[in-house]
């Protein structure tokens, strides 16, 4: 027993980078790993840390134990399957740890005795890890009792959020140590076999259909139905999955972009995207890509069965013609099919949008021009839709045709159309130089007329 562990009066092996489990443990390998690697590797301990806040410097020490065991609990099923140390000289800090794989989901029960069992502990904080998603760490996938969460912090983390965060760090430029990003591969490597028991969010829960057959039909759906929560939740897991496969895509952390009101409160936001599903029949989101001149807004209507992906372009403002307005865009896409995207004029005032196919925009340029020439475009929306009703509505394939579309979209859209800035201020003369030269002038015509 480690004196790490003796202060929680607690028993506990520290974490095994190679642990020696039979085939059917399947869930303790895989934390187990990913301890170890937490402790060995102190960019990937600071990520994931540093998300929740805990700044890992450069003289603190990271400890992780699995299978810690009280005994005088033992008959209420107190055992976390992990805990992290946290000391950095000054103070230390420390994180009981709850996994699940595959389909196993978490239990509140089980989680709410973890949280009493660390406040009698003196841990600071439960972190949960499984397949469920959370946009943020301390938006947990359970709504556990807010009093438990007084003296206890919770976070959670989906395994292939671990798994990005990996994935970036050892494509970055952060890590030095060869032997750490050899690590991190390795992680990688192990975390995507089968074994590991890593899940992505492929399908919605089964009262989609549900859902979406009675807003096709018109039947009134209420916010505060069941079915249209769990459809609200499953949508907010699906957007945090797609940040984190372009994440590991663009080699960049994606987040989804939350109304500050959202961030900081995971409840208001499922009811507010309630309400919004219940009246509307809408499910939105926005992507934000670091340095993508804009964010790429992802909406399905569950009225038309339709997806729609779009992204909104500042006109040019060097660009003194509705024609040379749209040609700046045009010319850009010009490599992209003209069926599948839409185009969307905006214009100053309350002058009405102007729409059509990019197809038609590249034929028929003259659909997006106004009868006042003096008024110019201020800025287009480029969109482009997924309308396949029958896919639409089927749990799995709404998934697969989102995630196409957002690729295909990130690819001919999202990386090809260069925003146009404001150009730099060019030089002049200064005010100084300006008086110098009138006063000049002046002077040279006073001696002629003399």
């Amino acid at each position: 027993m480690t004196e790490a562990i003796e202060f929680l009066s607690a028993r506990g092996e520290r974490s095994r980078l190679f642990p020696v489990l039979a085939d059917s443990s399947k869930e303790g390998r895989t934390h187990s790993i990913v301890l170890a690697c937490l402790e060995q590797i102190p960019e990937f301990s600071a990520a994931l840390l540093g998300s929740v806040g805990r700044r890992v410097g450069a003289q603190s020490k990271v400890q992780t134990y699995t299978e810690v065991a009280f005994p005088k609990r033992a008959e209420k099923g107190s055992r976390p399957d992990g805990l992290i140390v946290l000391d950095t000289g000054r103070t230390r800090w420390s994180a009981f740890i709850e996994a699940k794989v595959g389909t196993t989901q978490l239990d509140q029960a089980q989680v709410e005795e973890y949280l009493r069992l660390a406040k009698d502990a003196g841990v600071d904080a439960v972190i949960t890890f499984s397949n469920q998603f959370a946009p943020l760490p301390f938006h947990h996938p359970l709504q556990v009792d807010k009093r438990l969460l007084k003296k206890v912090e919770l976070y959670h983390f989906s395994w292939y959020a671990i798994l990005t965060m990996a994935n970036l760090l050892r494509i970055g430029d952060e890590v030095k140590s060869e032997v750490h990003k050899y690590m991190l591969r390795e992680l990688e490597r192990f975390l995507l076999h089968p074994s590991a028991g890593l899940r992505r969010f492929d399908q919605m829960c089964p009262e989609w259909t549900v859902v979406v057959d009675r807003q096709r039909t018109g039947s009134k759906l209420s916010k505060t139905s069941e079915e249209v929560q769990k459809v609200v939740a499953d949508w907010h897991a699906e957007l945090r999955d797609l940040c984190l496969l372009l994440s590991r895509r663009t080699g960049e952390a994606v987040t989804v972009r939350l109304p500050v009101r959202h961030r900081g409160d995971p409840r208001l936001r499922l009811a507010d995207d309630s309400e919004t599903l219940a009246k509307s029949g809408l499910l939105q989101g926005c992507l934000q890509v670091p340095r993508l001149e804009g964010d790429i807004e992802v909406e399905a209507d569950l009225t038309s069965r339709t997806t729609r992906l779009s992204m909104r372009f500042k006109a040019p403002g060097d660009k003194s013609q509705q024609k040379s307005r749209l040609n700046w865009l045009l010319k850009q896409l010009k490599d992209q099919s003209g069926e599948d995207i839409q185009i969307i004029t905006h214009w100053p005032g309350k002058a009405a949008d102007t729409m059509s196919t990019l197809a038609e925009a590249r034929e028929s340029p003259e659909l997006h021009s106004h009868p006042t020439r003096t008024l110019l475009p201020s800025a287009f929306t480029v969109m482009q839709l997924m309308s396949d009703g029958r896919r639409f509505a089927g749990r799995r394939t709404f998934i697969e045709t989102l995630e196409v579309l957002v690729a295909e979209f990130y690819a001919s859209v999202a990386e090809v159309v260069t925003p146009w800035r404001e150009p730099a201020p060019k030089m002049r003369a200064a005010v100084e130089e300006i008086r110098q030269e009138d006063d000049g002038d002046q002077q040279v015509s006073a001696d002629r007329a003399g």
